[in-house]
């Protein structure tokens, strides 16, 4: 008897604080998903495309350019546009949560705010894991 393989889930981490990063990378590694991580706004959308993720996380004040912007690339391209993006950010400023939903972000957690878990829980209830 052998198992068949099954399709890892893809989730691409934008966040230049290398603390969180290993935390949310350790996280869905163990709960079973293929994960790249991206420090610098300016190459979200080259890893993006190869890496076809499932879904990104992406923080907003990041090298580069900034998460607003990412977004806008992201969803401005035929090949990332469907992608869906969580923003992950330390700005709670009620503008910034409705520039990031208006951008097409699906949803927007505040990292003082949110356990690592709940994030995971809510990419794979969007994912259907």
């Amino acid at each position: 008897m052998h198992k068949s393989k099954k399709k890892l889930k893809k989730v691409l981490i934008v966040e230049d604080d290398s603390l969180l990063v290993r935390v949310l990378y350790d996280t869905f590694v163990s709960e079973k998903f293929d994960v790249q991580t991206v420090e610098n706004g300016l190459e979200v959308q080259d890893v993006a495309k190869k890496f076809s993720p499932d879904m990104i996380l992406l923080d907003l004040i990041i090298p580069g350019i900034d998460g607003f912007e990412v977004l806008r690339k992201l969803k401005s391209n035929e090949s990332t546009r469907k992608i869906p993006v969580v923003i992950l950010s330390n700005i709670d400023e009620i503008g910034d949560v409705k520039a990031g939903r208006t951008l097409g972000a699906d949803e927007y957690f505040i990292k003082a705010n949110v356990e690592i878990e709940k994030i995971v829980a809510y990419v794979k209830d969007k994912l259907y894991i």
